[in-house]
C-alpha cells in the first residue's frame, strides 16, 4: 500500500542524498536505512581492552576523594 506524504523541498534533498549515500532504489528504502540504523545499539563488549577489573577500578578514586 503506497502512501502520499508532504515535505518541504529540503527535506526531500536530504531524502535524494540519503538515498544515493545508501545506495538503494526508492526513497521508503532509503528511510527505513535511516531509521534501523538509529535504532541499533552498538554492543560495548570489548571497549576496554583486555584489562581485568581490578586494573579497570584501581585508580577510578584516590585516597582524598574519600569520606
Amino acid at each position: 500500500m503506497s502512501t502520499t506524504i508532504q515535505v518541504e523541498e529540503n527535506t526531500l534533498r536530504l531524502l535524494k542524498l540519503l538515498k544515493e549515500h545508501f545506495g538503494v532504489h526508492t526513497y521508503n528504502e532509503a528511510i527505513e536505512k535511516m531509521a534501523k540504523k538509529g535504532f541499533r545499539q552498538k554492543s560495548m563488549y570489548g571497549f576496554l581492552g583486555k584489562m581485568d577489573r581490578k586494573e579497570i577500578l584501581k585508580g577510578l578514586r584516590d585516597k582524598h576523594d574519600r569520606f
